[in-house]
């Protein structure tokens, strides 16, 4: 069932992209819109800091992990052979 949901998630790759920026775009959206009379922190005021901190956050992680993946888990091209 699963693989049949990566399949097509992998047939419709720019229709995922889409979607995904579509979405953090309302995100964006929506937290400009948000009050900022009740702030606990002063980070909390600045618009659009916790989706930006957010989308930078998962994309440097994902670069490290790829980054970890491919120095540990890496093998010569000739190691089996």
């Amino acid at each position: 069932m699963i693989l049949k949901w990566i399949e097509f998630l992998r047939a419709h790759m720019g229709g995922l992209k889409t979607v995904l920026i579509v979405y953090l775009v309302a995100l964006g959206v929506f937290d400009v819109m948000q009050s900022r009379v009740h702030a606990h922190y002063l980070i909390d005021k600045i618009y659009l800091y916790w989706t930006l901190f957010g989308s930078i956050g998962c994309f440097i992680l994902i670069k490290v992990a790829k980054g970890i993946a491919h120095l540990f888990l890496g093998k010569d091209e000739d190691f089996y052979g």
